[in-house]
């Protein structure tokens, strides 16, 4: 993908579970030529650091990303989890109304949690497809982070068939699908049902540390 812009969508600083600073991030991204760079912190009260993380989050990247602004764009976005299949974000009020980008995601899944051990792979799939299904016509949601992926990754493959679903559904309500190497791989297949459908992308490294900012623009690029 030759005019892929320079993005990076999904990224992590220790406001939450990255390993380095906001300023970090944004020096990084600009040193390797990052145009549009998005902090995509989690919400999840495990993850996060202090009960007034969200106000310190918000003011450091308001405060940091008018140096490099001629350069870069730096937008305050968010993770965020959904809690139910009525489409219940994990994220308070100021959050939502606060936040640029709402990268929206299936984690733990609803009446399940994080311990997938013993669960039914055909119930995995079920209940990330439906998951999926909501955020794509969730009124709060920019982007739908890793589709597919945490059933994937922790269960059993997600049906190339049912991702393309969620495409179909994300482009009739103007939701970007993210393409991220941490969990798609290989890429391609997913790319190729995304651009049959000329749905949005949104190109996200699950970039927990500095060194993988622009990993998804990379493997994107090469394809």
């Amino acid at each position: 993908m030759e005019l892929l812009p320079r993005w990076e969508y999904h990224l992590h600083s220790d406001f939450s579970d990255g390993a380095s600073s906001v300023a970090e991030g944004i020096a990084t991204a600009r040193a390797r030529g990052i145009e549009r760079l998005i902090f995509t912190e989690h919400t999840e009260p495990e993850l996060v650091h202090g009960p007034d993380w969200f106000a310190r989050y918000a003011d450091t990247v308001r405060s940091l990303r008018g140096a490099v602004a001629g350069d870069m764009e730096v937008i305050l976005g968010l993770e965020v989890p959904l809690v139910d299949f009525a489409g219940t974000l994990l994220a308070d009020e100021r959050m939502l109304a606060e936040a640029e980008f709402i990268l929206g995601a299936v984690h733990a899944y609803p009446g399940h949690g994080w311990n997938l051990s013993g669960i039914d792979p055909a119930l995995a799939i079920e209940l990330e497809f439906q998951g999926l299904m909501t955020l794509a016509e969730h009124p709060l949601v920019d982007a739908i982070a890793h589709p597919g992926g945490v059933c994937e990754k922790y269960v059993t493959p997600f049906p190339l068939e049912l991702f393309e679903r969620v495409v179909v559904r994300a482009k009739a309500f103007g939701k970007a699908i993210e393409l991220n190497p941490a969990y798609h791989e290989p890429m391609a297949p997913y790319l190729e049902i995304c651009r049959r459908h000329a749905v949005l992308i949104s190109p996200g490294s699950n970039a927990h540390h500095p060194e993988h900012i622009g990993l998804a623009w990379r493997v994107l690029r090469a394809l």
